[in-house]
């Protein structure tokens, strides 16, 4: 809930610094109510605190809210803390912080959803089908947990069999593309190292007559081995140096002399053919080990496609079953639904009936089975679409809705109202104010009012005033609030019989 406000150079405001945190039943919260004469501000009040939280445009230079929520904030890579404080600062452009840390207005939104609920807006989402069935389901202790796996599971065999569908159109071509690359790499017949040794021997095949030429000047020296050996002996030194190297020359040489006889064999052309082959393959695939890899990663995927009536079938098989699980399972709920969308309408209407509005039906109807089940939830007054309900009874109605649950609701949230009681009558405004004190045991509401009777129900009440074009805000005492509701009820000339009534009322509360 929101504890702390604080905003500077907002439109009429110079500077407001507001606390809701010190209710008597609640630290938290509570029903917060701003009123004040026309003009004062007070909408405007109410749009710069909506404004840090993203969900309306920012006017002023610096605003600043403390939250006392636990929210996991790590989704957004934001530091948790004890407490959770929202930042805007405005100069050319506006800018976003929670916890001192930067962020767009998407995600500052995106974390102020779990805890804020502006009512103002004419949003039909509430009334969706799925938030319906959420509620439906509260009442009916319906827990759709093991229902929800098997729907996932359900529906990601049901995408895979649609790509295998879609693969099964292109199946033919395909298979014939992947024998194709196959085969051309296979036929080639490539080795992990054969292009370099062939570059060896193209550069050899260049240097075979100087070779052949060398290792026969080189042979040479054998003729005269026998004089060297005369000679030594004859120092009387040991040959065996000599020896051994003219063993490793001989060596040499008859290395030289198989390598030019292989190279005189060797065919130049299928060489540079070879070569140009290779070339071609490493310059798609980038080395030969790659085109290898290639080759054995597409034939996994011609084995796959080869399989693919396999695996549909199996995959079929256990979609069917899954659908009849479901289908038991989404019956069993849809019963206790029907039962539960009585009581949810019988309390409804107790809080409709106090609203003064016509009488609400809660529809079920079948439909085909999804995540939430076979059943449809609709809600209509008299046989009325809701969404061709007035303003106000719209929002009487979300009211209504939000107090049929509230025993229910795990996570209550700030609500924001906007004159919410406007153009209604006392009978009216009476019973949108004790609907409203209700909810503001579980709720933290923020109100701006005309009326005295909703006004006389709130925690905390401030007053909005103007002053030569500057705007301000206070927060009432007892004795302030008699007076700001008799002005209400009367008007500028405060009577009597307007301060008696004003202080009945708040003895009433």
């Amino acid at each position: 809930m929101i504890e702390r406000v604080y905003l500077k150079n907002h439109l009429s405001f110079d500077e407001v610094e507001l606390h809701f945190s010190e209710v008597e039943l609640n630290l938290s919260r509570g029903l917060m109510i701003f009123t004040g004469p026309s003009g004062a501000g007070k909408s405007v009040l109410l749009q710069g605190i909506l404004a840090i939280f993203a969900y309306v445009e920012a006017n002023a230079q610096m605003s600043e809210a403390t939250i006392d929520e636990h929210i996991d904030l790590s989704e957004f890579g934001i530091d948790v803390e004890s407490e959770i404080i929202f930042k805007q600062i405005k100069k050319e452009k506006t800018r976003y912080f929670i916890n001192n840390q930067a962020v767009s207005k998407k995600v500052a939104k995106q974390v102020a959803d779990n805890f804020i609920d502006y009512l103002s807006l004419r949003n039909a989402n509430e009334f969706a089908n799925e938030n319906l069935l959420e509620i439906i389901d509260k009442f009916a202790n319906n827990d759709l947990t093991h229902y929800t796996e098997l729907f996932t599971k359900y529906t990601q065999i049901q995408k895979e069999l649609l790509q295998i569908s879609a693969k099964e159109k292109e199946v033919h071509e395909l298979r014939e593309f992947l024998e194709f690359e196959i085969n051309k790499i296979e036929q080639l017949a490539p080795k992990p190292n054969e292009f370099e040794e062939l570059m060896d021997i193209k550069k050899s095949l260049s240097k075979i007559e100087k070779l052949k030429e060398l290792s026969f000047m080189a042979s040479e020296i054998f003729k005269s081995e026998h004089k060297v050996a005369e000679f030594l002996a004859e120092l009387e030194v040991d040959s065996g140096f000599f020896d051994e190297a003219m063993n490793e020359l001989r060596h040499y040489v008859e290395l030289a002399q198989e390598k030019a006889e292989f190279l005189e064999n060797v065919d130049i052309d299928e060489v540079l053919e070879r070569l140009s082959q290779l070339q071609a393959l490493i310059q798609r695939f980038g080395s030969i080990p790659e085109a290898l890899d290639y080759v054995q990663q597409k034939k996994l995927e011609l084995d796959e496609l080869n399989n693919l009536s396999f695996h549909k079938e199996a995959l079929q098989k256990e979609q069917d079953s899954l659908l009849q699980h479901l289908q038991q399972q989404a019956k069993s709920i849809s019963a206790k639904r029907k039962k539960a969308a009585e009581l949810f309408a019988k309390k409804l209407n107790h809080f409709l009936k106090k609203l003064y509005m016509p009488q609400a039906q809660i529809i079920l109807s079948t439909k085909e089975i999804d995540k939430y089940g076979i059943d449809k939830a609709e809600i209509k007054l008299d046989d009325v679409d809701i969404n061709n309900i007035s303003t106000g009874e719209f929002n009487r109605l979300r009211l209504a809705l939000l107090a049929s649950k509230i025993e229910y609701d795990n996570k209550p949230k700030s609500l924001f109202l906007d004159e919410i009681d406007a153009n209604l009558s006392g009978e009216e405004s009476m019973s949108v104010a004790e609907v409203l004190q209700l909810l503001s045991n579980k709720y933290q509401i923020f109100a701006i009012s005309h009326q005295p009777q909703l006004t006389s129900k709130a925690h905390k009440h401030f007053f909005v005033g103007k002053v030569d074009g500057k705007s301000f805000v206070r927060e009432l005492d007892t004795k302030e609030r008699v007076m700001e509701i008799a002005r209400m009820i009367s008007g500028k000339e405060l009577t009597d019989k307007a301060i008696n009534y004003a202080k009945e009322l708040l003895d009433k509360r």
